[in-house]
């Protein structure tokens, strides 16, 4: 690690008095570097105007080299054990402050504050940092040194008794162990209650063993290869390295309910959904008048993949927005000072892996893995900031990797100067069970004792987890228990209301309150909400207003959801005078429930995943994220993949999330096209989501209202529309929404012979029945059933099959907008056919119609589209008249 020399060592005391002058009288004439550090300066009042000049023999200069300290000190202090490069020396001739100063920041514990516009929040950190010299207590010094001893003889064990397994071990990083467990501790003593983990594979066997509580022969019998779930049918599950861990942590008199969120090994994305399920919580500690702050949330990260994942960056940006802040985050970087294989310089251009945080105004801590103490100090000054200011504060803890990226892998091949290094170092645990002794707090046979202990206690777990059966599905108790699997398919709810209580809903949407003063034309699309028939946003109003006042919380977010992204809800009213906001669905009546409608930043990765997260904790609540465009959704593949379409396979974690993916071919281009829903469809198994394309507002009302009344929560992909939200054609009435009325997976419409039957979902159904109408029954169009596929997945076969029955000569055309190689063309050929082989249809196969092969979704032109469009319905209709002369002969005459 290179070392900045320091403009200080060189320059005179009269050339820094008259750089200060100059400063005073004109900022701007001096560099910007010396700029910042006399602003310093004159907001600490370091060197007041007019003062004398402190310092030995009067020193101008002490001040400003003493501020420097405080803002350069981390890139020389002693952060490396392997001491790869020696920190500064301090000056025989330094006063005892600047010297005291130089040892606080120079040392193997630093701190980062120069960044912080803040000038309160900078003199708060630097009065708690520099106030906080002493060791810790002895006490909390035994507990470490006993918390590394259990770290290594936790790896040892592993290493002798599976020394081909990738275990992800914490070798050179075990002050971890005792860090986290003071970072805990230190949350519970100052009232912390809840706390929500989200941690890499690095070291997280050895995290669940001797820090989150899991036990001991439960998390060998993972170690073992036997099967976590109790399940029926079995679940693929996951490593041992990705499962989560629900246990409750005791801290002398006070404890933590703490929970280990299970993650892939996709790097960080476990950052937003752990930050997700820490809201949730927040948000229920908030509805019964608790403080927030009482739910903590940890996060762990590793040097090379916390400054390259962008989720870091788009998560680290929610911490002070209001609809996603948690009250302040910790975050610990296990910095081993290597990727794989991948040295520093070339993982990362800035100093230190820390540098996001300087963005969003954290203090930042920086400590030497080799000395526990520090550590602890760091834990209790990352804790007491967050308490005091609900901001994130993060600590970088620098050591090394004793082993390969896995155990299996030989570091040796490509870092062989390092690993020498390595090899020659001694372990913590070795170092501060020196460093206790020397200060008579534990001797050497007690230090043995300790390590004894653990290892037998090890050993006797791993033996005890040979006869280690589960004795229970995995799937979560507690609030999910009402939502439990129970062996057979839920009844459909009942999802029709009343008509007076939905006339009486409608007059709340629509009403305006007296004094506030709204747009007309905001105006207008609010007054028409009373009307009949009800277009797409009515229809979502409605939904919403109808659960809020049944008593189940809605929580709406996205990239410009409040309004719409194509002005359409305007669930929030703005006063044109004073900006006030007036949100109708939060005053429907004293009982409802409450709706949060957030406006997300300009991220599909980062809030995708803490949505999904909120839906974990609350599946009592319909918790919605909305894509501007369905594509967008492709930024955040790895939250779909990774956790929403498998979560529920591999760790047994369901969730209820709704995903609006707005979706229709309109001539917009490629990119404003396609919420791929091909992609939905390949991932779909196992009744593990649901994806729907409704057409009309009732249905749309209906699966909203279903996706809460059901006994099941799977996560709902809807793609939702655009064309649709303005086609006088898709409307409607109230009596749709009536008791008695449900979501429909399947709508037909045809007379009464029934000879071509055109299956298709969405928007082209209403471009379809038109051209029917149009062609008229001379032409025979009236023998065409158009069919809309409201529900993909599950795919209705009931009410298909029905449908083929009563029609078993029709043919059976599926006609889509997509290419045919997109779109739910191959997802559905085989299993339509099947489906009408089993009802008895004289021709089970069914043709396709739908634009060609293509890359690209869609198409740039709008006249191109149109005329493709055109061609597309034509061809469904082809050949039902062959006698008759073409249509355009007919219109000509």
């Amino acid at each position: 690690m290179s070392r900045l020399s320091s403009p200080l060592n060189a320059a005179g005391a009269a050339y820094l008095e008259a750089l200060q002058e100059r400063f005073r009288e004109d900022p701007a004439s001096v560099d910007v570097s010396w700029r910042a550090v006399f602003q310093i300066l004159d907001e600490l009042g370091a060197v007041p105007a007019g003062a004398p000049s402190g310092g030995p023999a009067g020193d101008p200069t002490v001040p400003l080299r003493q501020e420097e300290i405080r803002q350069r000190g981390h890139a020389a202090a002693a952060l490396d054990p392997l001491g790869r490069s020696a920190p500064l020396e301090s000056s025989a001739s330094e006063d005892a402050q600047t010297a005291r100063l130089r040892r606080l920041y120079q040392g193997t514990l630093t701190l980062e504050t120069a960044h912080i516009d803040d000038p309160a929040l900078r003199s708060w950190l630097r009065d708690a940092y520099e106030g906080a010299e002493t060791a810790p207590p002895a006490e909390a010094r035994r507990r470490a040194l006993a918390l590394l001893t259990a770290a290594e003889e936790f790896e040892r064990l592993l290493g002798v008794r599976y020394p081909t397994k990738k275990r992800f071990g914490a070798e050179g990083m075990e002050t971890l162990i005792p860090l986290l467990d003071r970072i805990l501790a230190a949350a519970a003593a100052a009232g912390v209650t809840e706390v929500q983990v989200g941690t890499m594979h690095r070291g997280r066997l050895s995290l669940m063993a001797n820090a989150l509580g899991k036990p001991l022969v439960e998390l060998f019998a993972g170690i073992k290869g036997m099967h976590p779930f109790l399940a029926d049918p079995p679940v693929p599950a996951d490593v041992p390295y990705h499962m989560g861990v629900e246990s409750t942590l005791s801290f002398g008199e006070r404890s933590l309910a703490l929970t280990l969120s299970p993650n892939p090994s996709h790097l960080e994305a476990i950052n937003p959904v752990t930050l997700g399920r820490a809201r949730a919580r927040q948000d229920l500690e908030r509805s019964q008048g608790g403080d927030a702050k009482r739910v903590l949330c940890v996060l762990l990260h590793t040097d090379a993949s916390v400054i390259g994942q962008g989720s870091v960056t788009e998560a680290l940006q929610l911490s002070g927005v209001p609809g996603f802040t948690v009250a302040g985050t910790i975050h610990v970087i296990v910095n081993n000072q290597i990727g794989f294989t991948t040295e520093r310089e070339e993982a990362r251009t800035s100093l230190h892996c820390t540098g996001l945080w300087k963005a969003v105004d954290s203090p930042i801590l920086h400590v030497n893995a080799d000395d526990p103490d520090a550590a602890l100090r760091a834990a209790d000054l990352a804790v007491a900031f967050r308490q005091a200011h609900g901001r994130d504060a993060v600590i970088d803890l620098v050591g090394y990797r004793r082993n390969g990226h896995n155990e299996i892998d030989e570091p040796r091949f490509t870092q062989p100067l390092d690993y020498k290094a390595i090899d020659a170092h001694p372990p913590a645990r070795a170092l501060y069970a020196q460093r206790l002794a020397a200060d008579g707090l534990v001797g050497p046979e007690e230090a043995e004792a300790l390590a004894a202990g653990h290892k037998t206690r090890f050993q006797e777990a791993l033996a005890a987890a040979s006869d280690h059966r589960p004795n229970h599905d995995g799937f979560p108790g507690g609030r999910w228990a009402p939502f439990a699997p129970a062996g057979t398919l839920p009844a459909e709810p009942d999802t029709g209301i009343a008509d007076d209580r939905l006339r009486g809903l409608l007059a709340a949407l629509a009403a305006i309150p007296d004094g506030l003063a709204v747009d007309r034309k905001v105006e207008r699309v609010i007054r028409r909400r009373a009307e009949e028939p009800l277009d797409w946003a009515t229809g979502e109003a409605l939904a919403f207003a109808t659960l809020l006042a049944e008593g189940t919380p809605v929580r709406l977010t996205g990239q410009d959801v409040v309004r719409g992204a194509f002005s359409h809800r305007h669930f929030a009213l703005t006063d044109t005078v004073t900006g006030r906001r007036h949100v109708s669905l939060n005053h429907l009546g004293m009982e409802q429930a409450r709706f949060d409608v957030v406006n997300s930043p300009l991220s599909e990765y980062a809030v995708l995943g803490f949505e999904y997260g909120y839906s974990l904790e609350r599946p009592d609540a319909l918790v919605i994220w909305e894509a501007q465009f369905g594509d967008f959704a492709n930024g955040a593949q790895i939250m779909i993949d990774q956790f929403i379409v498998s979560a529920e396979d591999k760790w047994r974690q369901p969730s209820g999330l709704v995903i609006l993916l707005p979706h229709g071919l309109e001539g917009q281009g490629p990119e404003h096209s396609s919420a791929r829903p091909e992609r939905f469809l390949q991932m779909a198994a196992r009744d593990n989501i649901r994806v729907a394309h409704p057409s009309t507002p009732a249905n749309y009302f209906h699966l909203l209202r279903r996706q809460m009344l059901r006994r099941d929560r799977k996560p709902l992909v809807v793609l939702s529309p655009k064309t649709l939200l303005r086609l006088p054609a898709a409307v409607s009435t109230l009596a749709e929404l009536a008791p008695g009325t449900a979501f429909q997976p399947v709508i037909a419409t045809a007379g009464a012979r029934v000879e071509r039957i055109l299956l298709c979902s969405g928007k082209l159904a209403y471009e379809l029945e038109r051209e029917r109408a149009e062609r008229g029954p001379e032409t025979g169009a009236d023998g065409v059933a158009v069919v809309r596929l409201e529900m993909l997945y599950p795919l209705p076969d009931a009410a298909l099959s029905a449908l083929f029955r009563r029609w078993p000569g029709a043919s059976c055309v599926w006609v889509q907008e997509e290419p045919c190689n997109l779109g739910a063309w191959t997802y559905l050929d085989r299993r339509l056919e099947a489906l009408r082989a089993a009802a008895g249809c004289a021709e089970p196969r069914v043709a396709c119609v739908a634009r060609d092969e293509a890359a690209s979704p869609a198409g740039s032109f709008h006249g191109d589209h149109e005329a493709d469009q055109r061609r597309l319905v034509e061809q469904a209709f082809a050949g039902i008249a062959a006698s008759l002369p073409p249509r355009e002969t007919i219109a000509a005459d």
